[in-house]
């Protein structure tokens, strides 16, 4: 009786642990559907040249990155909603801010006037 008791034991938590650990994967699994990515491109709206070192910032999570080489930046991890970027550069025209509905659109094209 003993030995079935403890067996009893060993299988409930067994089980209970399998169940935690769906559920942890379940509670991934929704992280991921809530966020996104919010990527794009930065270029001379004169020349259409890429822009490298561009300040881009996603201002409601205070969030900075620059462009790389290709005039490219991207923000990863981001909740679904709708966000504020700006971009700034030296000798361009300063804060280029776009607003951004991650459910329209996460792939962004932004063209840069120089300043005259």
């Amino acid at each position: 009786m003993k030995a079935q008791i403890i067996l009893l034991a060993i299988l409930i938590f067994a089980g209970l642990t399998t169940i935690t650990a769906e559920n942890k994967e379940s509670n991934k699994e929704a992280a991921k559907a809530t966020t996104t990515s919010i990527s794009g491109t930065i270029t001379d709206a004169a020349t259409g040249e890429s822009l490298v070192g561009v300040k881009v910032v996603l201002e409601e999570l205070n969030t900075v990155v620059y462009t790389d080489f290709d005039g490219k930046f991207e923000f990863d991890g981001v909740n679904n909603g709708v966000y504020t970027l700006s971009a700034d550069y030296v000798s361009y025209a300063t804060n280029e801010t776009v607003s951004v509905d991650t459910k329209k659109v996460s792939d962004l094209s932004i063209a840069l006037n120089a300043e005259k």
